[in-house]
């Protein structure tokens, strides 16, 4: 017989991923009312009463700074206001309590259930107020990096809805991939993500069932997970692929009452989207309780599987002979009651959602406008990307300028060659004659560094308004965005173009010079409201448009443009939405959707989008 090491354990042979999913497709459907009261109570708490609370808390500490939203300008500003810090501090809090319990709820009935525990609100609740005590003090910290930055990363917060649409700017991966390894970095992060999201799965399991802190829990999921990483992934996906599919299904048979009303009464077809859309979203809303309920049983079985670890003493629920009394039958009173909320929530939704589906069939069109020109003409920034991108028919071709040693300014993205010329010679270091001369080569494309005069006159005799763009080195003079508007004004283009700048004294500037152009913020990262702007537009990164932004900007007469977005799918939806532009590098493709999106006006094709965001994924 060979001898073991002190504590170590004998794993049993884990049942296989049909066994598996089957044990945990039964477990939900012994306590199918259970888990609808979970869904039901934690999304109407978390819609009525935390969503509002963290807002709340969120505004009052940027208050306290001073600001409006939180953005890439004012960031150490709020992290150095005391009484922001603090409100922070509380908001994290709240936050996390909220993930907590919408997730844990689903563990905590299904930790029971495979107990044989009672389940019942105050036992349910008893497990989550547990784990939550544990959460205050330094663990905090800990568990906010896991729950809302580990989690959504890797796209493992299914019933979290807290840390919903936290993930990594676009923008971000886009400038990554440019670069040579730059894919190789990506995929290589991508899967560190996931395999530390598969080793801490149970971390809030131990936390709900044992008597573990963050940090400890955190450590017993890394050692119970061992050899069990894929299987679980395997099961995750099994359950997903089945929600995906039943989305697909739930989106096209909501299309059809809509599209026939499209066909034989079109006057009744907002109306008719309208009903629709608040069906999808109810079967939505149970759809994702029931994905969440199919995934904690995998993870509460995992975790049944490996057992606690030596060292983490478990929380033992009471057993019970009546261990679901959620299957007893509901009164007449709680039966009745529970119609009548269900029928003012539905026509509350359908109405609601015949207002807005009718103001999008009745908007316009956004702007399409090309990202540096169009790169499948020429290299970005040049005359031929400009040529080719205005052959595409975009209302922008968005370019770079930054200013040369001698003071001229050149159309050009970065501060150094290396990346175009493979040169170490920078911009700043640079006249404008030694630029121009330059060579840069992109695909299967060469071309030289045009002026922004040449630029700007090439544009003209195009017809092609620009979106200018005014970058930093670090060694401008002072007349910087002064020249620019002097350029515009010559060749008598000010009032045709747009100025935008992530710096927002040159914008501030150039609005002053020049008030008949029109100007605009870019902000790469913005959270909260539009806050106090004095512009035309703003510029946001798709991670930061939110509801609320878009609405208090057309409510103040600023418009919103997104960028960069190269996705088809994502074209049409922010084109159908009602955006007022998008910036993308796949011109060709934006232009299309734009033109199919402004030649259709049935009702049923801007409802497809709404309905897709209703299932959550």
């Amino acid at each position: 017989m060979s001898a073991r090491r002190r504590g170590s354990r004998t794993r049993p042979p884990a049942p296989g991923r049909s066994a598996t999913l089957a044990r945990a497709a039964a477990q939900v459907a012994a306590a199918p009312r259970a888990y609808l009261a979970a869904t039901l109570l934690v999304q109407g708490v978390s819609v009525l009463l935390a969503f509002p609370l963290i807002a709340r808390l969120f505004d009052a500490a940027l208050a306290q700074a001073g600001v409006g939203a939180l953005t890439h300008l004012n960031v150490l500003r709020v992290l150095s206001t005391p009484t922001s810090v603090l409100l922070l501090v509380l908001l994290a809090l709240v936050a996390s309590v909220v993930a907590l319990v919408q997730q844990g709820v689903y563990l905590a009935i299904s930790a029971r259930l495979r107990d044989g525990a009672a389940v019942s609100v105050r036992a349910v609740a008893g497990d989550l107020a547990r784990a939550v005590r544990r959460l205050v003090g330094p663990q905090l910290l800990l568990f906010v990096a896991y729950v809302f930055v580990l989690v959504p990363l890797g796209g493992f917060g299914v019933a979290a809805t807290v840390v919903r649409g936290i993930a990594l700017p676009n923008f971000v991966v886009t400038e990554l991939l440019k670069f040579d390894g730059g894919l190789a970095v990506y995929v290589v992060f991508l899967l560190v993500v996931l395999a530390l999201n598969l080793r801490l799965v149970l971390t809030t399991t131990v936390l709900l069932t044992s008597d573990a802190s963050v940090a400890a829990a955190m450590s017993a999921s890394w050692r119970m997970t061992r050899g069990v990483a894929l299987r679980l992934l395997g099961r995750f996906a099994t359950v997903l692929v089945g929600a995906f599919v039943i989305s697909a299904g739930l989106v096209t048979a909501g299309l059809v009452p809509t599209r026939l009303a499209d066909v034989h009464l079109p006057a009744a077809a907002p109306a008719v989207a309208g009903a629709s859309l608040a069906v999808v979203q109810v079967l939505g809303v149970l759809l994702a309780g029931l994905v969440a309920a199919l995934c904690s049983q995998v993870v509460v079985l995992a975790a049944g599987a490996s057992g606690l670890p030596d060292g983490v003493a478990p929380v033992r629920a009471e057993p019970s002979p009546e261990a679901v009394p959620g299957r007893a039958p509901w009164s007449r009173r709680v039966r009745t009651a529970v119609g009548l909320l269900g029928v003012a929530v539905f026509v509350g939704l359908a109405a609601v959602n015949t207002s807005v589906v009718a103001g999008l069939a009745a908007g316009g069109t956004g702007a399409v406008v090309a990202h540096r020109g169009y790169p499948g003409g020429g290299v970005e920034n040049t005359v031929p990307a400009l040529e080719a991108a205005a052959a595409l028919g975009p209302e922008y071709v968005e370019l770079d300028v930054l200013q040369t040693a001698d003071g001229e300014l050149v159309v050009f993205h970065d501060t150094t060659l290396r990346r175009l010329a493979g040169s170490s010679q920078t911009v700043a270091g640079s006249t404008l004659d030694e630029l121009t001369a330059t060579t840069v080569r992109q695909g299967a494309f060469e071309a030289q560094i045009p002026s922004l005069e040449e630029f700007v006159l090439r544009a003209k005799e195009l017809d092609q308004p620009l979106l200018v763009e005014l970058k930093r080195h670090g060694s401008e003079t002072p007349g910087f965005a002064a020249d620019v508007v002097a350029l515009l004004r010559e060749h008598d283009v000010a009032g045709e173009h747009l100025v935008q700048s992530i710096y927002p004294d040159l914008v501030d500037e150039v609005r002053a010079l020049g008030p008949e152009i029109s100007v605009g913020y870019v902000v790469p990262f913005s959270r909260g409201g539009l806050g106090d702007v004095a512009v035309d537009f703003v510029v946001v990164e798709e991670w930061s448009v939110t509801p609320r932004l878009r609405a208090e900007a057309r409510a103040a007469g600023v418009d919103v443009l997104v960028w960069t977005v190269n996705d088809p799918a994502a074209m049409r939806a922010y084109l159908q939405d009602g955006l007022d532009g998008i910036i993308t590098g796949d011109l060709r493709s934006a232009v299309g959707v734009r033109d199919a999106v402004a030649a259709d006006t049935m009702v049923s094709t801007r409802l497809e989008g709404a309905l897709r965001d209703a299932l959550w994924w």
